[in-house]
Protein backbone atom coordinates (compact mmCIF):
# COMPACT_ATOMS: atom_id res chain seq x y z
CA UNK A 1 0.00 0.00 0.00
CA UNK A 2 2.66 2.64 0.60
CA UNK A 3 3.87 2.03 -3.21
CA UNK A 4 0.59 3.36 -3.91
CA UNK A 5 0.18 6.08 -1.56
CA UNK A 6 3.57 7.19 -2.62
CA UNK A 7 2.76 6.71 -7.00
CA UNK A 8 -0.61 9.34 -5.88
CA UNK A 9 1.64 11.40 -4.19
CA UNK A 10 4.35 12.06 -6.60
CA UNK A 11 1.11 12.35 -9.12
CA UNK A 12 -0.50 14.97 -6.94
CA UNK A 13 2.65 16.42 -6.79
CA UNK A 14 3.04 17.07 -10.50
CA UNK A 15 0.13 17.95 -10.96
CA UNK A 16 0.58 20.59 -8.73
CA UNK A 17 4.10 21.68 -10.49
CA UNK A 18 2.20 21.53 -14.13
CA UNK A 19 -0.65 24.01 -12.35
CA UNK A 20 2.44 25.90 -10.96
CA UNK A 21 4.17 26.12 -14.09
CA UNK A 22 1.34 26.66 -16.14
CA UNK A 23 -0.14 29.36 -14.01
CA UNK A 24 3.14 31.35 -13.54
CA UNK A 25 4.01 31.50 -17.62
CA UNK A 26 0.10 32.43 -18.00
CA UNK A 27 1.25 35.43 -15.37
CA UNK A 28 4.50 35.97 -17.58
CA UNK A 29 2.74 36.19 -20.50
CA UNK A 30 -0.32 38.38 -19.15
CA UNK A 31 1.77 40.66 -17.75
CA UNK A 32 3.88 40.80 -21.11
CA UNK A 33 0.78 42.10 -23.12
CA UNK A 34 -0.75 45.10 -20.65
CA UNK A 35 2.59 46.55 -19.76
CA UNK A 36 2.26 50.07 -20.75
CA UNK A 37 4.54 53.18 -20.88
CA UNK A 38 3.82 56.55 -20.22
CA UNK A 39 6.73 59.58 -21.43
CA UNK A 40 5.57 62.67 -20.28
CA UNK A 41 6.73 66.24 -22.36
CA UNK A 42 6.10 69.63 -22.96
CA UNK A 43 6.27 70.90 -26.73
CA UNK A 44 5.70 74.48 -27.83
CA UNK A 45 3.13 75.24 -30.34
CA UNK A 46 5.11 76.41 -33.33
CA UNK A 47 5.18 80.60 -34.16
CA UNK A 48 3.18 81.47 -37.39
CA UNK A 49 3.91 84.58 -39.00
CA UNK A 50 2.44 85.43 -42.02
CA UNK A 51 2.68 89.06 -43.08
CA UNK A 52 1.61 91.06 -46.27
CA UNK A 53 2.79 94.18 -46.93
CA UNK A 54 0.35 96.68 -49.45
CA UNK A 55 1.96 98.94 -51.76
CA UNK A 56 1.04 102.41 -52.56
CA UNK A 57 -2.51 103.16 -54.32
CA UNK A 58 -2.06 103.91 -57.84
CA UNK A 59 -3.90 105.87 -60.20
CA UNK A 60 -4.99 104.32 -63.84
CA UNK A 61 -7.51 106.18 -66.11
CA UNK A 62 -7.91 106.62 -69.69
CA UNK A 63 -4.37 108.65 -70.21
CA UNK A 64 -2.61 106.80 -67.69
CA UNK A 65 -3.55 103.27 -68.82
CA UNK A 66 -0.46 101.47 -67.05
CA UNK A 67 0.49 101.15 -63.58
CA UNK A 68 2.46 98.64 -61.16
CA UNK A 69 1.19 97.82 -57.67
CA UNK A 70 4.06 96.67 -55.17
CA UNK A 71 2.85 94.48 -52.37
CA UNK A 72 5.42 91.87 -50.70
CA UNK A 73 4.46 88.68 -48.53
CA UNK A 74 7.20 88.33 -45.26
CA UNK A 75 7.46 85.13 -43.21
CA UNK A 76 9.07 87.74 -40.21
CA UNK A 77 8.12 91.02 -38.13
CA UNK A 78 9.81 92.89 -36.04
CA UNK A 79 10.70 90.60 -33.11
CA UNK A 80 10.32 86.74 -34.54
CA UNK A 81 10.64 84.77 -37.82
CA UNK A 82 7.86 82.20 -38.40
CA UNK A 83 8.96 78.78 -37.54
CA UNK A 84 6.21 77.19 -39.88
CA UNK A 85 6.60 77.17 -43.87
CA UNK A 86 3.28 78.46 -45.61
CA UNK A 87 1.56 77.57 -48.73
CA UNK A 88 -0.33 80.25 -50.50
CA UNK A 89 -2.29 81.88 -53.56
CA UNK A 90 -2.50 85.32 -54.90
CA UNK A 91 -6.02 86.13 -56.12
CA UNK A 92 -7.12 89.22 -58.06
CA UNK A 93 -10.46 90.64 -57.66
CA UNK A 94 -11.71 92.41 -60.23
CA UNK A 95 -15.52 93.27 -62.34
CA UNK A 96 -13.35 95.22 -64.95
CA UNK A 97 -11.56 92.05 -66.56
CA UNK A 98 -12.75 93.25 -69.89
CA UNK A 99 -11.48 96.34 -69.71
CA UNK A 100 -8.28 95.51 -67.77
CA UNK A 101 -5.40 93.55 -68.13
CA UNK A 102 -3.07 91.81 -65.39
CA UNK A 103 0.90 90.62 -65.22
CA UNK A 104 1.96 89.41 -62.22
CA UNK A 105 5.65 89.51 -60.92
CA UNK A 106 8.34 88.34 -58.67
CA UNK A 107 11.03 90.27 -59.50
CA UNK A 108 11.67 89.46 -63.18
CA UNK A 109 9.92 86.29 -63.54
CA UNK A 110 6.15 86.35 -64.51
CA UNK A 111 3.56 84.33 -62.67
CA UNK A 112 1.24 82.96 -64.95
CA UNK A 113 -2.85 83.61 -63.77
CA UNK A 114 -5.69 81.36 -64.25
CA UNK A 115 -8.78 83.24 -63.48
CA UNK A 116 -7.18 86.03 -61.79
CA UNK A 117 -5.15 83.46 -59.20
CA UNK A 118 -2.04 81.96 -59.16
CA UNK A 119 -1.04 78.25 -58.43
CA UNK A 120 0.16 77.37 -54.93
CA UNK A 121 2.98 79.52 -54.07
CA UNK A 122 4.94 78.84 -51.09
CA UNK A 123 7.88 80.59 -48.04
CA UNK A 124 10.06 78.90 -45.99
CA UNK A 125 10.33 79.17 -41.93
CA UNK A 126 12.87 79.63 -39.71
CA UNK A 127 14.62 81.97 -41.97
CA UNK A 128 13.36 86.09 -42.99
CA UNK A 129 12.16 85.54 -46.57
CA UNK A 130 10.44 88.08 -48.39
CA UNK A 131 8.63 87.82 -51.97
CA UNK A 132 8.30 91.21 -53.14
CA UNK A 133 5.85 90.81 -56.28
CA UNK A 134 4.50 93.64 -58.71
CA UNK A 135 1.08 93.60 -60.78
CA UNK A 136 1.03 95.60 -64.10
CA UNK A 137 -2.48 97.09 -64.58
CA UNK A 138 -2.98 98.16 -68.32
CA UNK A 139 -6.22 99.68 -68.58
CA UNK A 140 -7.48 99.19 -72.36
CA UNK A 141 -10.58 101.58 -72.65
CA UNK A 142 -12.25 101.73 -75.75
CA UNK A 143 -13.99 104.51 -77.22
CA UNK A 144 -17.50 102.84 -75.75
CA UNK A 145 -16.20 101.75 -72.03
CA UNK A 146 -18.48 103.52 -69.84
CA UNK A 147 -15.36 103.82 -67.01
CA UNK A 148 -13.02 106.69 -66.79
CA UNK A 149 -10.94 105.32 -64.27
CA UNK A 150 -10.71 101.99 -62.42
CA UNK A 151 -11.98 102.71 -59.28
CA UNK A 152 -11.06 99.52 -57.34
CA UNK A 153 -9.13 96.41 -57.53
CA UNK A 154 -8.44 93.84 -54.59
CA UNK A 155 -5.86 91.33 -54.17
CA UNK A 156 -6.52 88.54 -52.34
CA UNK A 157 -4.01 86.07 -50.79
CA UNK A 158 -4.93 82.44 -49.11
CA UNK A 159 -2.31 81.03 -46.86
CA UNK A 160 -1.97 77.73 -44.87
CA UNK A 161 0.41 76.31 -42.96
CA UNK A 162 2.28 73.44 -44.30
CA UNK A 163 1.92 70.26 -43.31
CA UNK A 164 4.89 68.87 -41.42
Amino acid sequence: MQGGIIIKNRKKIFIMIAIFALTFSAQISYAKYIKTEVVGGIQEIAKPIFKIEEGDAIQIDRTNNTGYYEFSVKNFNEENVSETGFLYTIEIISDLEEVVQFELYNGEKQIPLQNLKTGELSITGNEKVEQKYKLKITYNATGESKEESIKEIKIKVHSEQEKV
